[in-house]
């Protein structure tokens, strides 16, 4: 496989995993009637972090796609 493509795979498994989990906790706190309120804020916290979330791992991958490498394997 391309290096590339497993740098994109990377950054695909992260978000979707960390989107599953933020999914999953929206669900769970919407669904816990006692405290609809306080679910409903929690949860659109986490909507803002999926979309956020989203947003770092796309311009990630275009990233990747024009070359640009991690400043890390400098330190």
């Amino acid at each position: 496989m391309d290096s590339n493509r497993i740098k994109k795979l990377g950054v695909i498994a992260i978000v979707a995993l960390l989107a599953l989990y933020c999914l999953g906790f929206v669900v769970l706190l919407v669904a816990l009637e006692d405290f609809l309120l306080i679910g409903l804020i929690y949860s659109a916290v986490f909507i803002v972090f999926l979309a956020l979330l989203i947003y770092v791992g796309w311009e990630r991958i275009k990233e990747i796609d024009e070359g640009l490498e991690d400043d890390i394997d400098n330190y």
